[in-house]
């Protein structure tokens, strides 16, 4: 096996302030269902969650929120070299007191969390370090957004706080190298 660090993205959605309390009340009124599940495999319990609409792009919450996020993950992904990105699957979920969603995955290249509705007590974010086996908890306050490889495993941990958690998930791709990066990828391998 040979061993490959990869960054987890992450910094303040740019309009954050801006945009937070109308998301939230766009959420707040969009029809949604639970996730409750609990056997051999999945621990999950979303108090809220239109996963079942994650393609739907004519929600006015996602209309909103949709041009802030692909700007933002343009930026991103530009820092590590890549370009030309398409958001597949984006949908919220809203945690109570004891909501949890147990280890999983993603499908595409990329995906993430926006910290919408975050008190400094929520659960955040752990992700398995696979060699070590480390669990991450990933520091993050409102308004940030993480991004990092769909496949490294995660989870959201039992809340113990009383105040609601609300994060906007999604799954994209960055399908292409960045020209700039390309060329300093080209100057690099020319000056070894």
């Amino acid at each position: 096996m040979i061993s490959f660090n990869f960054p987890i993205l992450k910094n303040k959605l740019k309009g954050n302030s801006q945009i937070k309390t109308k998301l939230l009340s766009l959420i707040d009124q969009q029809k949604s269902g639970e996730l409750k599940q609990n056997d051999d495999y999945f621990t999950d319990s979303i108090s809220r969650v239109d996963w079942d609409r994650r393609d739907d792009t004519e929600r006015e919450w996602v209309k909103l929120v949709g041009p802030y996020l692909q700007k933002h993950f343009t930026e991103e992904v530009k820092k590590i070299g890549l370009s030309q990105v398409q958001i597949f699957d984006l949908w919220f979920q809203q945690y109570d007191k004891g909501d949890t969603h147990g280890w999983h995955v993603h499908g595409h290249n990329f995906t993430g969390v926006y910290y919408l509705e975050f008190s400094k007590d929520s659960p955040r974010t752990q992700i398995v370090e696979p060699l070590s086996l480390r669990i991450i908890d990933v520091d993050v306050k409102q308004g940030d957004v993480i991004i990092f490889p769909s496949m490294f495993i995660h989870r959201a941990p039992p809340s113990k706080s009383k105040n609601r958690k609300t994060i906007i998930s999604f799954n994209f791709n960055a399908d292409y190298v960045e020209d700039n990066f390309l060329k300093k990828i080209n100057e690099h391998e020319n000056n070894r």
